[in-house]
């Protein structure tokens, strides 16, 4: 079967630098910290190779990550989703329950929308 996942090194790299750069370690300190070597995790933030689960796991955990934070675009999106998905931390509700809040959460974008600052 066709796999049609497909993984952005380059993109999944760019945010463990990110983040990384967030929490002020140098790629050094970080690779240290998820015990892998230095010129491993430098290449995993250029995207010129791939990780186990395992070792972006560990990498996630050092930067204070999930693995959505790092796999996923808009990973926001996709707690939202989770959320409201049968599994998820509304599952106990009802459905009138789950409308009060999505109507909550529309409310407040709205209100945070004409707050922003230019």
């Amino acid at each position: 079967m066709e796999n049609d996942h497909n993984i952005d090194l380059k993109k999944i790299g760019a945010r463990i630098r990110e983040a990384r750069k967030a929490i002020k370690l140098t790629q050094e300190q970080a690779a240290e910290r998820s015990l892998i070597s230095g010129q491993y995790w430098s290449l995993l933030e250029s995207g010129r190779e791939r990780a186990s689960v395992n070792t972006y796991w560990r990498i996630t955990a050092v930067l204070g990550l999930t693995l959505d934070d790092i796999f996923y675009d808009d990973v926001t999106s996709i707690r939202l989703l989770k959320a409201f998905s049968k599994e998820g931390i509304l599952a106990d509700c009802f459905v009138s329950e789950k409308a009060i809040i999505g109507e909550n959460m529309l409310a407040l974008k709205e209100i945070l929308k004409r707050n922003r600052r230019p």
